[in-house]
C-alpha cells in the first residue's frame, strides 16, 4: 500500500486551511502596466485538428460497478447544524479479496465537527469493531469481500459546522460541504489508495484526496427558511414537497454551497447550463464569470471533447484559494472583487482554468497527491489556449503575468510533498508544466498536440489516468526524439513506448 507519513493531526487543527487548487497569483490581482485601451476579444483561426480514432465499442465506465451513496441530509443553517444518513453500496472490482474497509472521513481534520452516531451494515448489523487511523475510518471485515462481491454501510452522523472560510465550514453568509460525507478511497490490487495531507511552514500544498467516479442520490432539507436558502451543486435538483432531490452520476465527489444571499447569472451553452452565485456586490463580476465559463466550454469542446456535465457552477468563495469539483467550482472573493472589466485580471485568468478541470479531474482523474501534474499543468495551459484564442494580443501578457514574472523552475513532476513548500510545488507542477506543455505542442506541431490531448482524454475517461496513460497516448501521436525534452522538465523522465 502506497502511504506517506502521518503528519501530526493536532498540528493540523493549529494552522489555516489553504487546501484546494491555487491560483498561482493567490486571490489578488498582480499589478501591471495596463495598455491605454480596453482590449477587446478577438477570435483566432482555430488549429487543424484531425479528430482522433473512436473506439469502435465504449465499455461500460467502471463496468458498472462504481460505487453507490444515497444520502439524506437535514441542514439547520442559521444554527450550522446538519444530520445525515449515508448508505455507501461498494463492489469488489479487484482480483483479490478485500478484509477490511476504509473511509476517508474529513470533517474529522476539524476539532468537534463530526459526530458518528452510528454504524451498521445494509441488513441493520451494527458495526462496532472499527478504528481510527488519522482521518480515516478502518472497518475490519468478519468475511472478506470477494471480487465482484458488494458490501453496505450506513453512517448516521451529525455535522456541527466549523466558523470559518473553506471549502468546509461556514462564515456568516455562506455555508460550503466539499468531502463532508464518509468516502471510499480508491482500491486496486495492491491495497486502498490514499495519502497524507501535505503541511509545510504552516500551509498545506496541493490535494490530496482522489477518487473513482461513483454515482450520487442525494436528499436534501431544511429545518429553518427554506424559502431564503440559494443552494449551488454540481447537478440541478428536482424539488418535492419542499425536499431537494439531487441524481448525480459517474462524479469524483458530491459538493453544495448554500447562502441566502446569493445572486445567480444563468447562461446556456451547447446543452450544458451555466450558473454563476455571487454575492450582491460582486454580482457584475458573477455575469462576467458566466460569460467566460461559456467561451471557456465553447474552446474546450473543441480541443477535449463535449464536457460531460449537464450544469457548470461557479461559487464566490470566502476564502483564499480556488477549488475544482464535479460540475461545481470554487472562486475566490478577492478575484470577483478585483476583476476591472477587462481581460486583463484574474477572473478572466482563473475561470477558464477551474472549468477545465470539467475535463482533467472529472471526466479524467489522477493521483493528485503523487502525479498532480496530470490535471494542473494541463488546466494552466488551458489558460494560455483560452487567451490565444480569443484575445491573442494579451497573450504574451499572460505568460509574463501568470508564469514568467514567478520565475517558475523545477521538475513538473513534483509531488505535493515537495519540501520546499508552497511556491517552489505551484513553480514547478503549475507553471513549469505550462512551459512543458508549450514546448510539446511546439515540438510535435499542433495538429499532432491536439489530436494526442483529445485522445488522452477520450480514452481515460471515468479512469484514474497516470504518467504512464499520458506518455502511451502521446506516443501514437508523434514520432519525434523527445528524450531532451522530458530530461529538462522531469525528475524521472518517460521513456516512450
Amino acid at each position: 500500500m502506497k502511504k506517506i507519513v502521518q503528519k501530526s493531526i493536532i498540528l493540523i487543527l493549529l494552522v489555516i486551511f489553504l487546501f484546494g487548487c491555487t491560483t498561482g497569483e493567490k486571490e489578488q490581482p498582480t499589478p501591471t502596466s495596463a495598455p491605454t485601451e480596453t482590449a477587446t476579444s478577438t477570435a483566432t483561426a482555430e488549429p487543424t485538428i484531425t479528430p482522433p480514432p473512436t473506439p469502435t465499442s465504449t465499455p461500460l465506465p467502471l463496468n458498472g460497478q462504481q460505487t453507490q451513496y444515497d444520502i439524506e441530509l437535514t441542514i439547520n443553517y442559521y444554527n450550522r447544524f446538519i444530520t445525515a444518513r449515508s448508505r455507501s453500496l461498494y463492489t469488489n472490482k479487484t482480483q483479490f479479496p478485500i478484509n477490511e474497509m476504509i473511509f476517508i472521513i474529513y470533517p474529522t481534520i476539524f476539532q468537534n465537527a463530526i459526530y458518528v452516531k452510528s454504524i451498521e451494515l445494509g441488513n441493520g448489523t451494527p458495526v462496532s469493531n472499527f478504528h481510527w487511523d488519522g482521518h480515516r475510518m478502518v472497518i475490519p471485515l468478519d468475511t472478506p469481500l470477494r471480487p465482484g462481491e458488494q458490501i453496505e454501510f450506513v453512517h448516521d452522523f451529525e455535522l456541527y459546522m466549523p466558523n470559518r472560510a473553506g471549502t468546509f465550514g461556514q462564515t456568516d453568509h455562506q455555508l460550503n460541504l466539499s468531502y463532508w460525507f464518509p468516502m471510499i478511497p480508491p482500491r486496486t490490487d495492491e491495497g486502498w489508495d490514499y495519502y497524507e495531507i501535505s503541511l509545510v511552514n504552516s500551509q498545506f500544498i496541493g490535494e490530496n484526496f482522489f477518487f473513482e467516479n461513483a454515482d450520487f442520490n442525494v436528499r436534501l432539507e431544511f429545518t429553518d427558511r427554506a424559502e431564503n436558502m440559494k443552494v449551488a451543486a454540481g447537478v440541478l435538483p428536482q424539488e418535492v414537497d419542499g425536499t431537494l432531490l439531487y441524481e448525480m452520476k459517474l462524479a469524483r465527489t458530491f459538493t453544495l454551497s448554500i447562502s441566502d444571499v446569493y445572486v445567480i447569472a444563468e447562461r446556456d451553452v451547447l446543452g450544458t447550463k451555466v450558473l454563476s452565485y455571487t454575492y450582491p456586490e460582486e454580482a457584475s463580476a458573477g455575469e462576467a464569470a458566466a460569460d467566460l465559463a461559456v467561451d471557456t466550454i465553447k474552446l474546450f469542446t473543441e480541443y477535449y471533447g463535449p464536457v460531460i456535465r449537464d450544469l457548470v457552477t461557479i461559487v464566490e468563495a470566502d476564502f483564499e484559494h480556488n477549488m475544482e469539483y464535479d460540475g461545481l467550482i470554487f472562486i475566490s472573493r478577492g478575484i470577483f472583487m478585483f476583476y476591472n472589466g477587462t481581460p486583463e485580471t484574474n477572473l478572466t485568468i482563473i475561470t477558464p482554468h477551474e472549468v477545465s478541470h470539467q475535463w482533467f479531474y472529472s471526466l479524467v482523474g489522477n493521483n493528485q497527491a503523487m502525479e498532480p501534474w496530470l490535471d494542473e499543468a494541463i488546466a494552466t495551459y488551458s489558460e494560455a489556449l483560452f487567451y490565444e484564442h480569443y484575445y491573442p494580443d494579451l497573450l504574451s501578457w499572460w505568460w509574463a503575468n501568470r508564469v514568467d514574472g514567478h520565475q517558475p523552475s523545477g521538475y513538473v513532476d513534483n509531488t505535493i510533498y515537495l519540501e520546499a513548500g508552497y511556491e517552489a510545488y505551484r513553480n514547478s507542477v503549475y507553471l513549469n508544466g505550462a512551459h512543458f506543455m508549450q514546448d510539446l505542442r511546439d515540438t510535435i506541431g499542433d495538429e499532432a498536440y491536439f489530436n494526442f490531448i483529445k485522445a488522452y482524454a477520450l480514452e481515460n475517461r471515468y479512469q484514474i489516468a497516470s504518467n504512464e496513460d499520458f506518455f502511451s497516448t502521446l506516443s501514437l501521436y508523434t514520432d519525434e526524439d523527445l528524450t531532451t525534452l522530458f530530461e529538462e522538465y522531469f525528475a524521472n523522465p518517460p521513456v516512450m513506448p
